[in-house]
């Protein structure tokens, strides 16, 4: 039997929101070189003790925080113009960028993809935000290095549109072979994250 096992990253895609509320998006624009992204989830677990045993206990998944480093943010227009906007600087007329300082940053949503042996993996994560980069610029020497920019971000989860607390979700992920896998990087999909808990009514002659 065949085993999987995912590796590496590659696709990053971000897509800016445009309405919270609706979750709703633009359409994703490609950022290439991407050379890590690292994942911290954050998981609160309360516990309460009563009769000499846990009497309660609750988890809340707060989303979480991480890096994501490229080595170019700055490919094209459009990839500068998009960064600058999540980070909160601004493009000028003349094309410098505004280092602001007090801009908002703006929420999108992330998407990647990990190869797999067997199925590839490609991950939305639907409310994000970055903070500017940081990065470590030094001298030439025998061997030149490429300069890495490394983006702090955290992700929160949502409620989709129609759905409840119980449907809060932080995104989705498909896999080799699902319907959407091919044009997952066409749009932002919420489709299906909130279920249909209508009874189905009879059907006739049952």
């Amino acid at each position: 039997m065949a085993r999987n096992g995912f590796f590496g990253v590659r696709n990053s895609h971000f897509a800016e929101v445009t309405d919270e509320a609706t979750l709703t998006y633009k359409k994703p624009v490609h950022v290439p070189g991407t050379v890590e992204i690292s994942m911290e989830p954050s998981v609160e677990t309360g516990t309460s003790h009563a009769d000499n045993e846990v009497w309660l206990e609750e988890q809340q998944d707060n989303g979480g925080s991480g890096t994501m480093s490229f080595y170019d943010t700055e490919s094209s227009d459009e990839v500068r113009k998009l960064i600058a906007e999540l980070v909160g600087w601004e493009i000028m007329e003349d094309g410098r960028t505004n280092l602001k300082a007090n801009k908002k940053p703006k929420p999108f949503a992330f998407m990647c993809e990990q190869p797999g042996h067997v199925l590839g993996r490609r991950r939305c994560l639907l409310m994000c935000q970055l903070q500017k980069p940081s990065n470590t610029m030094t001298t030439t020497a025998e061997t030149p290095e490429i300069t890495q920019l490394d983006y702090p971000f955290t992700w929160k989860p949502v409620v989709p549109p129609g759905g409840t607390a119980d449907d809060r979700t932080s995104g989705y992920d498909s896999f080799t072979g699902n319907d959407d896998y091919e044009t997952f990087f066409d749009a932002v999909n919420i489709e299906g994250l909130v279920k249909n808990t209508t009874p189905t009514p009879p059907q006739a002659g049952n």
